[in-house]
């Protein structure tokens, strides 16, 4: 096997390849589509709020702080008045302390510089505080159902698997092949929903 790292432009043979994984994955989904708290009404800030849980956590984890969260700071507005040592509680069970500054920073950018609104788009949203290309792409996919490059150690694997190469998680995420992937896979139809079974069944075939 090899690694692709100067290819940037998809053949026609990859997108057919793409669309095929898609069929795959949104029939694969029909019964098997994960059920998570912030899957159920998402909104660029829940989506945020998520992301931020689910770093280096496993998804059942998260989402048991979430819904400690959610029920304490249920929008922006509420988040604002949260002192650093309520928020610092919820995020010890997650490993995730260390990170509440990080949060609380955030949260003090977003309301000077955007009045308490998250932004929308990937430019703006990428020039907030610890809010990387995954977290950026993953609001505009999942809260907006707009479609992105969603690039992560999954979206990595399946499009390596796919097109039968083999490299590391750092490569995949600087590899323009693999966003290239991602990006027009997210472009065929219903990003949320495609994307979100991605990366069930990404999750699925790796316990098996």
């Amino acid at each position: 096997m090899s690694v692709i790292n100067t290819k940037t432009k998809l053949t026609v043979a990859d997108k057919k390849k793409i669309r095929k994984l898609r069929r795959k994955v949104l029939i694969w989904g029909r019964h098997r589509q994960r059920v998570f708290l912030w899957r159920k009404q998402p909104t660029p800030y829940s989506i945020l709020i998520a992301e931020f849980f689910l770093q280096r956590t496993k998804a059942l984890q998260a989402e048991r702080q979430f819904k400690i969260f959610m029920h304490r700071y249920p929008n922006f507005h509420k988040l604002e008045t949260a002192r650093t040592k309520e928020l610092g509680k919820i995020l010890l069970p997650l490993g995730l302390k260390k990170k509440t500054s990080m949060l609380k920073r955030l949260i003090k950018e977003i309301s000077k510089k955007h009045n308490g609104k998250i932004p929308t788009e990937y430019k703006d949203l990428k020039k907030l505080h610890g809010v990387g290309d995954y977290t950026a792409n993953a609001i505009v996919i999942f809260a907006l159902n707009k479609p992105a490059g969603l690039v992560d150690a999954n979206t990595i694997k399946v499009f390596s698997d796919v097109f039968n190469l083999r490299m590391t998680r750092e490569q995949g995420k600087n590899s323009k092949f693999i966003k290239q992937c991602a990006e027009y896979y997210s472009s065929l139809g219903n990003p949320r929903l495609s994307n979100w079974l991605l990366l069930d069944y990404v999750s699925a075939i790796g316990r098996s």
